[in-house]
């Protein structure tokens, strides 16, 4: 049918489109999360987007130094709530955005708890043993990547890794470093010694994911693109990338289950491609009614990709009743 073309348009869709925290910046909201000290927060907080009337719109967690991005937002009134181990809830008032557009950067500043029980914080058990003179030169570290003085940053997260090399942050740093340096195969390393001893740590997951899939390594995209996932459950490019990934390997039903949970998310129309894995796997079990119905929702939604014609053409071909 169309597998091959649509296997090549698929690929440079999902991994043309910036997997790894990149975003229009015309249409991005960046939130940095603070301590009451103005230090950045730790990695893994839960920034969720709110309506006015305190519904939750979309989610994010913060990346080694704090930050999170929602993109294509329009303008519009919005809270942030931020939660998380290791800090008290932190909801803001209205955030305009109606005047000035979707493209700005706020500020949260969260309150450290203070707790004597095992595990309080918000780093991972690796990270817990972390020894003191590491911690202070993942900070330094942290603030010269703040600054964007990224040879001092590699200088000081290279050093945190040499007296603790076990340390998930200052590895998931490092590899942020890495790539504002372009030195590519030293972040590679980096993300997979982080997620090596913390597999929850989404901005590695998420540069990972998108490596192993333009390079299509998709037995290994998989897992990482999952964890991406699970730290950003309504980010249409990683469901597509995942259903395409799992379809690839064969997981069928998970790959339909996901292309399926695109079409609910609000930017659905953006992502059109995903009702063409949802035709793919339903023309493998013969469900023809469902895949015609794939095939209409997608021209509905682009009809000016430059698939439609070849869509048309097999929509046309599947209302011909089988002799």
């Amino acid at each position: 049918m169309l597998r091959r073309f649509f296997n090549a348009v698929l690929l440079m869709a999902t991994c043309g489109a910036p997997l790894f925290g990149q975003a229009n910046p015309e249409e991005q909201m960046t939130v940095r999360v603070v301590y009451d000290d103005d230090r950045a927060a730790s990695a893994n907080l839960r920034v969720e987007l709110l309506s006015t009337y305190g519904s939750s719109i979309e989610t994010r967690v913060t990346d080694g130094f704090g930050s999170v991005i929602f993109s294509h937002l329009r303008p519009a009134k919005y809270k942030l709530r931020v939660s998380g181990m290791g800090v008290v809830t932190a909801e803001t008032g209205e955030l305009d955005l109606t005047e000035s557009g979707p493209n700005s950067t706020e500020y949260v500043s969260v309150h450290r708890v203070v707790s004597d029980q095992p595990g309080a914080g918000t780093l991972s058990l690796a990270d817990l043993n972390v020894p003191s003179d590491a911690k202070k030169e993942f900070e330094k570290g942290t603030e010269s990547m703040e600054k964007k003085n990224w040879p001092d940053a590699k200088e000081h997260l290279s050093h945190a890794v040499d007296i603790y090399p076990k340390y998930a942050l200052a590895y998931n740093n490092l590899g942020v470093t890495y790539l504002k340096l372009g030195q590519g195969p030293q972040a590679v390393e980096s993300f997979r010694s982080a997620v090596r001893f913390d597999e929850h740590i989404g901005q590695a997951n998420l540069f990972l994911g998108q490596f192993y899939y333009e390079n299509k390594d998709y037995k290994n995209a998989e897992p990482c693109l999952q964890h991406a996932l699970d730290a950003e459950p309504r980010n249409p490019q990683i469901l597509l990338a995942l259903a395409n990934t799992e379809m690839r390997n064969g997981e069928t039903d998970q790959a339909l289950a996901n292309a399926q949970k695109v079409h609910a998310l609000p930017d659905h129309r953006k992502y059109a491609l995903a009702h063409l894995i949802a035709a793919e796997i339903l023309s493998n079990k013969g469900e023809n009614e469902k895949v015609a119905e794939e095939y209409r929702q997608f021209l509905k939604e682009d009809p000016g990709s430059p698939m439609a014609p070849r869509v048309k053409d097999a929509l046309s071909k599947l209302a011909v009743p089988n002799k």
